[in-house]
């Protein structure tokens, strides 16, 4: 039987026990993973926007602050809702292996409970903080008043579809209405009330919101059952992009850029395959899912928020579990093996990205032509437009902090953030160009260091060029470097 110190566990009375009970997977600080049943009815929490207690029924997983934090991280069976803030309760409670048993919160990593997600099906707004935070609710405020330049309004919350909110005094807001009409002005009112899903309800400052999507409240009951289908008999089906992800078709591009001086000699590159890209950079909210159920590091978020802002501190071997994860969960062949070696779908070791199915990290030439917009050949100077500020978030303009993912503009392919943010791995070693035409162009070369791309929240203007470049060690970390995912077109 695993080691268990008595210092972590503390034995009460082996009575029937209260409450619900969940089956759920501790992870405590000194590794150890127990497997029991989770026994309270519920749990109170404390945030920025006010105190209320979650029953059981509604958790998915508790994470606890890592050293150089002080926030818990409430996460939900409701996909991307996730809450931050303090647990008030001192102790799990819990049965493991017949005995009543309470757990200290400061000797628990995560609780991660084993039950199912459930998908938002209509009758409720989302809601998205600041803080990288959001969650579904019902609106329970019926009007908001908004100050524009040409007057004062009472707005029904029946006709909106969209609020977005900028300021931490005068909060101003860009209102979108059903009728189409758009409106921005000053919030009046000092708060908006809303009823979670689980019960409690919330009076959040406007403040403190970054937006409202009132679009799930259309969302319907059950999926759409179309009357004909997309295509006619003896058409090959169209093939389904996966969720959040972007089609490059293949074709051919010029690799690098003299006006630097930097990224050179130019080359030919071809690809002979169509391939995903992640239309966003991977975000906290994506990989939280994965370092729970792998028992990885939590990567620290510097304070900043999590949610929807890309997840950082991670390593090139993190990121490349990620992807063997992902390829897992959804059934497909891992991309990767211990050494980080391509595979292909029957497990071999290859250097063709082509032949790999699997999700991971793009090639460095994949990386730049998406960036490029594909076949649309884009010649700009960052991702999407010459205008910097249209696109990227840079020292210049990101408040010294990653910024949440798809807020600038996206190129001509639709990818966000392929200048500035965060730096993005590749799947590449580092190496000097050649002017060497290229097909399918990997660098498999044994090397230390791994290839990174697009430059960060923290880089001047010139380190957010298209063809910018730069490598780390695999085990390297910082707070501006994360990645976004890529698989080929079967």
């Amino acid at each position: 039987m695993r080691r268990i110190i008595f210092v972590v566990i503390m034995l009460i009375c082996a009575t029937a026990l209260l409450g619900a009970s969940i089956p759920a997977r501790l992870r405590m600080r000194n590794s150890d993973i127990i497997e029991c049943n989770v026994t309270m009815d519920r749990i109170s929490f404390i945030s920025d926007y006010g105190e209320f207690q979650m029953p059981m029924e509604f958790v998915k997983a508790i994470v606890f602050p890592t050293s150089g934090t002080i926030i818990t991280s409430l996460k939900t069976i409701h996909k991307n809702e996730i809450f931050r803030g303090f647990l008030l309760e001192e102790y799990i409670n819990a049965e493991f292996e017949g005995m009543a048993v309470r757990f200290h919160k400061d000797t628990v990593s995560w609780v991660e409970l084993l039950v199912e997600d459930k998908e938002i099906t209509g009758g409720a707004v989302q809601v998205m903080l600041k803080t990288g935070e959001q969650f579904y609710a019902k609106m329970l405020s019926q009007e908001l008043g908004v100050q524009t330049s040409y007057g004062i309004f009472t707005l029904s919350m029946d006709n909106i579809t969209m609020m977005e909110f900028e300021g931490e005094g005068n909060v101003l807001t860009k209102t979108t209405l059903k009728s189409g009409s758009e409106m921005r002005g000053i919030v009046k009112d000092d708060f908006i009330v809303v009823r979670l899903l689980s019960g409690a309800e919330l009076s959040i400052a406007p403040g403190k919101i970054r937006a409202i999507d009132f679009s799930t409240m259309e969302l319907a009951e059950a999926p759409e059952v179309k009357e004909f289908p997309d295509f006619l008999p003896g058409e090959e089906a169209p093939v389904e992009i996966p969720h959040n992800m972007v089609l490059v078709e293949k074709g051919s591009f010029t690799l690098g850029d003299i006006s630097d001086g930097k990224e050179t000699p130019l080359s030919k590159v071809t690809f002979t395959y169509d391939f995903y890209i992640g239309k966003y950079e991977v975000t906290f909210d994506e990989y939280d899912d994965f370092f729970i159920d792998a028992g990885m590091q939590r990567p620290s978020d510097e304070g900043w928020g999590r949610g929807q802002r890309p997840v950082i501190n991670v390593s090139w071997l993190e990121a490349i579990a990620y992807c063997n994860w992902l390829s897992e969960k959804e059934g497909l062949p891992k991309a990767y093996d211990n050494e980080g070696n391509f595979l292909d779908e029957d497990g071999n070791v290859t250097t063709n990205p082509s032949k790999v199915i699997g999700y991971r990290l793009p090639t460095e030439a994949e990386w730049e032509y998406a960036a490029r917009g594909g076949p649309n050949k884009d010649r700009y100077r960052y991702s999407g437009s010459d205008d910097i500020d249209e696109i990227a978030w840079y020292s210049s303009n990101s408040e010294q902090k990653p910024q949440p993912v798809g807020m600038k503009k996206p190129n001509s392919l639709g990818l966000y953030d392929m200048s500035g943010n965060v730096w993005e791995w590749c799947s590449d070693y580092y190496a000097s160009y050649t002017s060497t035409a290229k097909t399918d162009f990997y660098n498999s070369t044994v090397g230390s260091r791994r290839a990174v791309r697009g430059g960060g929240w923290s880089s001047n203007a010139t380190d957010v060029r298209v063809a910018i470049r730069f490598s780390y060690s695999p085990t390297y970390t910082y707070n501006d470097l994360g990645f976004r995912i890529c698989r080929t077109v079967p």
